[in-house]
């Protein structure tokens, strides 16, 4: 499932590249690549719930594993909502440097951040004080993108002029810290899992 999670954040860098460079065409298949992503995560957690109710009373915290589960597929949904509102940029404001560079930032944090979060989960089951370090630099990537995401807000508000980019660029920085938060609560939820195990 987490891998999932990085594979569609990477694509959501991939339709901003694409936006840059007015590829309809590639917008249109980073968004159907990442709903398509979502739907393998809400499959792959349908799956663990009915494993994990065939092994009944056997795992002691199998709550918090599907408290993890359910995080998890926040993330993607948060990164297909992120994906439709980076659509409706327009092409002219995003490929301003006092935009574009930091927009690009952001998307380069938010994949690191859902990388590792992949890292923390895999780090589960081999090495559970790993997962627990892992999370720890997770909280670090949020961090940094909650700085440049303030950032890159107080710039968009102060110099951009038209309403319909105001609230399109808003909504994007506002989505990607979302799904920043996403990642940052399945990874303390991941270090839950990890202490039980």
């Amino acid at each position: 499932m987490a891998r999932r999670n990085t594979d569609a954040c990477r694509v959501l860098n991939e339709e901003f590249q694409a936006l840059l460079s007015n590829d309809r065409a590639g917008i249109k298949a980073s968004m159907e690549k990442i709903k398509k992503a979502e739907e393998d995560v809400v499959a792959l957690r349908r799956m663990l719930i009915r494993e994990l109710a065939q092994v009944g009373t056997l795992l002691l915290n199998k709550e918090d594993l599907l408290r993890l589960a359910f995080l998890i597929e926040a993330i993607v949904g948060y990164l297909n909502g992120t994906a439709f509102k980076v659509s409706h940029l327009r092409r002219p404001i995003v490929r301003m440097k006092k935009y574009r560079e930091p927009l690009t930032e952001l998307f380069n944090l938010l994949i690191e951040e859902v990388s590792k979060q992949n890292e923390c989960v895999r780090a589960l089951s081999m090495n559970p004080d790993q997962a627990i370090e892992t999370a720890g630099a997770i909280q670090k990537i949020e961090s940094e993108i909650d700085a440049k995401q303030r950032e890159l807000m107080n710039e968009v508000l102060k110099s951009m002029n038209g309403y319909r980019d105001l609230i399109a660029m808003k909504d994007v920085i506002q989505s990607i810290e979302d799904t920043s938060d996403a990642a940052l609560h399945a990874a303390d939820s991941t270090t839950i899992v990890a202490l039980g195990v």
